[in-house]
């Protein structure tokens, strides 16, 4: 049974409806909550013949914008319910064969993982002695998330045609260029597959780092890298660069800073510690 099968098989439907039910979103652009309620199998029913046969197509994403700290305006793509169902059902489906490549020293958007599992990681790190810090962003991650070489991972990691086909669909929808010709860069952060996707794509950084022997904590776009000494951070942290540069992505210039650990230092939202 194929990938985009199983995630249409009633058992993982049910699973995905169970995770969304109580959401207040419209099923689609012609379908409130209240019809979707009176009708509720017909339109899961037909949801799950139109993927299976090919003929699903996205709704079109719903914008607003939401202030960052900084002060500035990020927008934010929301999906309907119908893409919301048929995105969970493949993430089910989806993440235990994610979770069996993924470096363990990746923290964001993995189930049974936490903001405070990295932070105890990057302590017990500094610990023991490796506590000159790269601490490090990258620039408008989700922005800048080349869509070509994300393809290629990902026909790589869900090897079914038929599933790719409709997250090639997903993945325009949240696609830009800056011109032209220019390269298509971006994917929804509303979206539900999108965490995964990141995640997919940036496995390639983590297991450069893990194969340079640099030992990290990352966070989505969020990363430390630690060393023993200021000179081997800041090797690190040029190995990172040329990494992420190759990769289509750059180190957010004045988020990024080789440091020693002190209680100066936040990351996640916490203070670090002093050795």
């Amino acid at each position: 049974m194929s990938i985009l099968e199983t995630a249409m098989q009633p058992e993982t439907l049910d699973k995905a409806w169970n995770l969304l039910k109580t959401e207040h979103t419209p099923w689609s652009v012609t379908v409130d909550r209240e019809q979707l309620q009176r009708n509720l199998m017909r339109y899961l029913l037909q949801c799950r013949e139109a993927v299976l046969s090919g003929r699903y197509q996205p709704q079109p994403l719903r914008q607003f914008t939401m202030a960052k700290p900084d002060g500035k305006q990020r927008v934010i793509s929301a999906q309907y319910l119908q893409d919301k169902l048929v995105q969970r059902a493949l993430l089910i489906v989806l993440e235990p064969n994610a979770e069996a490549i993924f470096h363990h020293d990746s923290y964001a958007y993995r189930r049974g993982r936490s903001v405070q599992m990295a932070l105890s990681k990057a302590r017990e790190r500094i610990r023991i002695g490796q506590d000159w810090l790269v601490d490090a962003d990258i620039s408008k991650f989700f922005d800048n998330i080349p869509l070509t070489p994300l393809q290629k991972k990902l026909k790589a990691f869900v090897k079914d045609s038929d599933a790719l086909a409709l997250i090639e669909k997903w993945l325009k929808q949240g696609a830009h260029s800056s011109s032209l010709f220019g390269t298509s860069r971006g994917i929804s952060q509303g979206s539900i597959l999108s965490p995964l996707f990141c995640n997919v794509y940036m496995n390639e950084f983590d297991q450069a780092l893990a194969d340079a022997h640099i030992p990290f904590v990352r966070f989505a776009d969020d990363f430390l890298l630690f060393a023993n000494d200021e000179a081997t951070a800041h090797k690190a942290l040029a190995f990172a660069g040329k990494k992420l540069t190759q990769m289509g992505l750059e180190l957010h210039p004045t988020k990024t800073q080789v440091v020693r650990s002190s209680r100066k230092v936040i990351f996640l939202g916490e203070p670090l510690p002093q050795r």
